[in-house]
């Protein structure tokens, strides 16, 4: 069987494989250690800070409609990516018509009917990871609405190393459907330099540069992320207020 890439592109998609995996070790290393800015850290602590006040309150109307909120956006991304994994397949039935019309586009590389099958299959395998990750955020805060569900009241006799390990793992619980919920959406991300790939292997190889730029100014260095962090106000009497906050 013949490959249809040569070399060059070979190289490019070792690079872009190579820079996904990279950023998304490196990602997942700055929220566990909470050092320096980060989203998924920042969040984790809003959620630990969530947890310890459900606790105290007697109507959690409120805290139930947050997490359906949040159900309500993943669902969205899972239904969407049905769509796209769709139109993706559709599109592997007139790749010589896709080859066709690149060669075409002014300073677009010339692609034939092998290559653009294999491009398109690449991004039909990345939906379909994304489609995973989505579906099993979708599942864990599905999960943490049934334990939200078991906390104990407010008058409740427990004892406050419970209540500390109940919250701790709720928060935990949501903290990692939010990251498998950010793990697919970064799959969307990368996916669009698939699309790129379509056009050359510059376009690909700028295109999965900028995205990595993109991702990391916005987890690590955005505004957002500041205010998020700044914004965290612990419940009284938590010693990890000021460690948090430094």
């Amino acid at each position: 069987m013949q490959i249809p890439f040569d070399p060059l592109e070979i190289t490019a998609l070792v690079y872009f494989l190579l820079l996904w995996a990279g950023y998304a070790r490196y990602a997942k290393y700055r929220a566990k250690k909470g050092r320096g800015l980060s989203l998924s850290r920042s969040l984790r602590d809003h959620r630990e800070a969530w947890a310890r006040r459900l606790l105290s309150r007697e109507m959690r109307m409120t805290d139930a409609s947050l997490l359906a909120s949040q159900e309500r956006v993943v669902g969205f991304f899972a239904s969407a990516t049905l769509l796209l994994m769709a139109g993706v397949l559709t599109a592997l039935t007139t790749s010589d018509q896709i080859a066709e019309l690149s060669s075409h586009i002014p300073l677009a590389e010339h692609q034939s009917e092998g290559q653009v099958e294999a491009k398109l299959a690449l991004l039909l395998i990345i939906l379909v990871y994304a489609f995973f990750k989505v579906t099993w955020s979708l599942r864990q805060y599905g999960f943490a609405a049934v334990v939200m569900g078991g906390a104990p009241d407010v008058g409740e006799q427990v004892s406050s190393q419970q209540k500390q390990a109940f919250a701790c793992n709720l928060a935990k619980l949501m903290d990692s459907a939010g990251h498998d919920n950010n793990s697919g959406l970064r799959a969307y991300y990368f996916g669009l330099s698939i699309m790129c790939w379509l056009f050359g292997t510059v376009p690909f190889l700028v295109a999965t540069t900028t995205t990595v730029l993109v991702l990391y100014r916005r987890e690590f260095v955005s505004n957002t992320v500041d205010a998020i962090k700044q914004a965290l106000v612990l419940p009284p009497g938590d010693s990890q207020q000021e460690s948090s906050t430094n």
